[in-house]
């Protein structure tokens, strides 16, 4: 029997592989004995994104919950991770399991759980899970009768489109009709931003907006390489913006009129300095190792802080919910604010662009080029390694035991362990070097002010693991 583990994001698995209806229902069943553990008469929400059995195996969820006597909302439609999170803080209720692979090709599924608070569930929720699923699998799952008497159905988009809508500056709507261009990737973004838009007085085109569990043939992920198809349209029709979003929802994409990609990493700090100018300040804001230190230069200008966390939106979430911070983001395309539930959340994202390109009557590249004019450019890149697991033992061996003093000519001022390892040069320059945990694969990430300098490090760091 195989292992089933938690991630920084829930469990996810191959479909009919690992990802079987028999070991949904061992980690619905670990859930569920968590919940019974910390909740008094505990009520559950089950919400399921587009893919290939997500509704099944949310019912078997259901299912396994009203085997233990726990009151269960079950989502009469598909519905977006960010969305179910906030149905959990609105009703108030014990929390929730989510049926999705988020941005996984179409062959993976997965279970994520939702605390009471709205947000991905931490370390010690999840190894307490682990453990329950790990006794379960050992001691065998035992006859479960479901209740359906238990089982109720819900449905909340609505709440949560309006609650989104009071949090965007609809003002800033009244100068122009924006025409935008959207693309949910056949996820569960379908039917959100674009409502969202069209009462915001935007005309929208949508593309993809239909279930398709193969994805297009593409990962539902909104980067560069899987939105092709959004990028030939945004440059043979006019548009104001294109947006997209991944397939549970939580992950946003943004694309400048022209057709150029507007990173992950440049749409968080663009909404960090005009939510600072729009909404005012807050004690700080929160971003991953990974992500751009565009963000310190301007927690630094507005004497705010800027928090650094490990990989993972589950830290991002302990700073919205205890640190006062105003955003928190990862490079890897996730983003809250303060005032919204503690998950990422790409409706929300890709809206509070909009807003910002409507309020400022500009196209996302000239408001980064005004930020940039006033803060200096950085250049980001990460390369994701594959390689064997021999190599692989070899650079963690060299990671390990790093001591060079300078890289690509820069001196190397600080050295920082709490995730992978990352070395702060000189010249506001660093790179971070994250092996895989489950996989043979090594990610390493750079950042400077200097485009061809940045090539540099990263061919020095390359070369020094061997790779």
């Amino acid at each position: 029997m195989r292992k089933i583990t938690f991630g920084t994001d829930g469990w996810r698995g191959i479909i009919a592989d690992d990802f079987t209806f028999e070991n949904v229902k061992v980690v619905a069943q670990a859930i569920s004995e968590y919940v019974l553990e910390n909740y008094e008469n505990p009520t559950i929400m089950v919400g399921y994104d587009y893919r290939f059995h997500s509704e099944n195996f949310a019912k078997v969820c259901a299912e396994v919950l009203s085997s233990n006597a726990i009151h269960v909302l079950l989502s009469k439609q598909p519905i977006p991770t960010p969305a179910l999170a906030h149905a959990v803080v609105k009703k108030g209720i014990s929390g929730a399991i989510m049926i999705t692979a988020s941005h996984n090709p179409y062959y993976y599924n997965g279970i994520k759980f939702i605390p009471h608070y709205g947000g991905p569930a931490n370390t010690q929720i999840t190894d307490r899970i682990v453990k329950n699923v790990e006794r379960i699998q050992k001691e065998g799952l035992g006859s479960l009768n479901p209740d359906e008497k238990l089982i109720e159905y819900f449905d909340h988009k609505e709440e949560y489109i309006n609650d989104i809508l009071n949090l965007i500056d609809k003002n800033a709507f009244e100068r122009k009709t924006l025409k935008v261009l959207v693309n949910p990737m056949h996820g569960c973004g379908i039917g959100y931003i674009d409502e969202v838009l069209k009462r915001l007085g935007c005309e929208v085109k949508v593309i993809n907006n239909w279930r398709d569990p193969l994805f297009g043939g593409h990962l539902p992920e909104p980067n560069l390489e899987n939105m092709k198809d959004l990028l030939e349209v945004i440059k043979s029709e006019k548009f104001d913006l294109g947006l997209a979003t991944d397939g549970d929802a939580d992950r946003f994409g943004i694309v400048n009129p022209d057709g150029e990609y507007i990173s992950a990493n440049e749409v968080i700090f663009m909404l960090a300095d005009y939510l600072i100018k729009t909404r005012g300040k807050a004690s700080s804001i929160a971003r991953t190792v990974a992500t751009t230190s565009m963000l310190d230069k301007i927690a630094e200008k507005h004497n705010m802080r800027c928090i650094e966390t490990p990989v993972g939106f589950k830290y991002i979430a302990e700073c919205l919910m205890k640190e006062d911070s105003l955003i928190g983001g990862e490079e890897s395309g996730g983003l809250s604010i303060k005032g919204h539930v503690p998950e990422k959340d790409g409706i929300l994202a890709d809206l509070l662009v909009t807003e910002a390109v409507a309020k400022l009557q500009k196209s996302p590249k000239e408001i980064l080029r005004d930020i940039e004019s006033e803060y200096g450019k950085l250049y980001n890149k990460r390369i994701d390694v594959r390689t064997t697991h021999q190599k692989k033992e070899e650079a963690l061996e060299r990671i390990k035991n790093f001591g060079k003093s300078e890289v690509a000519g820069l001196r190397c001022l600080e050295y920082r362990t709490r995730d992978g390892l990352k070395v702060i040069l000189e010249n506001s320059s660093w790179f971070l070097i994250r092996p895989s945990g489950t996989e043979d694969l090594i990610r390493i990430y750079g950042e400077s002010p200097d485009e061809h300098k940045l090539e540099e490090i990263l061919i020095d760091i390359r070369s020094y693991l061997g790779l």
